[in-house]
C-alpha cells in the first residue's frame, strides 16, 4: 500500500480543530486500500491552548497523530518546515486548521496521483466547499469558471488552495531542494513547480467544506462586491510581489534545465519589465492569462504598465 503524509500547521486553532481532526481520521483511504496515512502537525507557537488537544488527539492515536512544537514563523515558513520534516512518503497532503475533509478526499487524490509519473512533479488540488462557521454551506453569487492549469497562469495568479494540495515525492523533494527566499504563498510554490516541469490536475468536484470566519489567514468571498474589492486589495499588494516571486524560480530553477520553455518564458516575464514595447509583444506572444476574464484584463493593464 502507498504511503502518505498529512502535514498540519496550526495556530490557535482551538475553536474548529477537534472537528479537522476527526475528519482526517475518517478518512477511508486505508479502508480501501489506497494509501496508509499519518498526520504530522506542527504548531506555530499557539497561546490559547491549541497544543493540550494535539496532545489529547495524538495520545488517543499514537503512531498515527504526531505533533512538535515551534517557534512562530507564520504559515509559509510553517509549512515549509513541517513539509521538511514529514517522513519519506509516496504522497504529501497540505492541511489547514479549521476545515473539514470528506472522507473520501484523499482517496480521490491518491485514485489521480496513482495515474501521473512518479519521475515528475505531480500535483492534486481540488475545487473547495464554501461554508460558513458552522459548516453550513455558502450560496455566491460568483460564476467560477472550470480551472485552465499551466505555467502561463501560474507566473500571475495562483489556482491551487493550499488545504486540496495532494503532491508526489518528487515534487516534495523539488520543494525541499532549495526553499525560496520570498514566495507569495507556499501552494502557490507548488502550482509553480508542477505546471514548469510536471502534471498537475484540478478536480471541480469538491472534496473539503472551506470554512469562511473572521480568524481565516486568507478567505474566498461569495458576494460580487466584496470579492470586487478583495481582488483589488490583492492586485495592489501583490504589485512587486509578482515578479520578485518570479525571479526566485528563476534563481532556483533555471540550472535545473535552462532550456526549458516555462523558464524562458518566466525569464522574459523579468527582463520586459523596463520597456512598454516588449511588455506589449511579451503579452501578444506569450499569451499569459488569468483564469477570470474580467482578471484577465485587469492584468493586462497591470502588466502593460509594467505594475507588476
Amino acid at each position: 500500500m502507498k504511503t502518505l503524509q498529512i502535514l498540519m500547521s496550526t495556530y490557535n486553532g482551538v475553536q474548529y480543530i477537534r472537528e479537522q481532526l476527526d475528519s482526517l481520521l475518517e478518512q477511508d483511504c486505508e479502508k480501501f486500500g489506497r494509501a496508509a496515512f499519518k498526520i504530522l502537525i506542527r504548531d506555530d507557537g499557539s497561546t490559547d491552548g491549541t497544543q493540550e488537544i494535539l496532545e489529547e488527539y495524538a495520545r488517543r492515536s499514537p503512531g498515527k497523530i504526531v505533533w512538535y512544537q515551534g517557534e512562530n514563523k507564520g504559515v509559509i515558513q510553517s509549512f515549509f518546515e513541517v513539509l521538511g520534516r514529514a517522513e519519506r512518503s509516496d504522497y504529501y497532503a497540505f492541511c489547514d486548521q479549521d476545515d473539514y475533509w470528506m472522507p473520501s478526499k484523499m482517496t480521490r487524490a491518491v485514485e489521480v496521483l496513482d495515474t501521473m509519473s512518479a519521475q515528475k512533479p505531480s500535483l492534486y488540488c481540488c475545487r473547495p466547499k464554501l461554508v460558513d462557521k458552522d459548516l453550513g454551506p455558502l450560496e455566491s453569487e460568483i460564476v467560477r469558471p472550470p480551472m485552465r492549469p499551466d505555467f502561463r497562469n501560474a507566473v500571475i495568479e495562483n489556482i491551487v488552495t493550499g488545504c486540496t494540495a495532494v503532491f508526489n515525492r518528487k515534487l516534495c523533494e523539488m520543494v525541499l531542494g532549495e526553499l525560496p527566499e520570498f514566495t507569495v504563498m507556499h501552494d502557490w510554490w507548488l502550482y509553480l513547480i508542477a505546471s514548469c516541469f510536471g502534471e498537475i490536475y484540478y478536480d471541480e468536484t469538491s472534496y473539503i467544506c472551506y470554512r469562511q470566519h473572521q480568524g481565516n489567514v486568507l478567505g474566498t468571498k461569495t458576494r460580487k462586491m466584496d470579492e470586487w474589492k478583495m481582488r483589488l486589495r490583492r492586485f495592489r499588494g501583490n504589485r512587486g510581489n509578482l515578479s520578485h516571486q518570479v525571479g526566485e524560480f528563476v534563481r532556483i530553477f533555471e540550472k535545473t534545465d535552462p532550456d526549458n520553455k516555462n523558464i524562458l518564458l518566466a525569464k522574459r516575464f523579468l527582463e520586459v519589465r523596463d520597456s512598454f514595447w516588449q511588455r506589449r509583444k511579451f503579452l501578444h506572444e506569450t499569451e499569459i492569462y488569468r483564469q477570470r476574464k474580467e482578471d484577465d484584463r485587469i492584468f493586462h493593464i497591470i502588466l502593460l504598465m509594467g505594475n507588476y
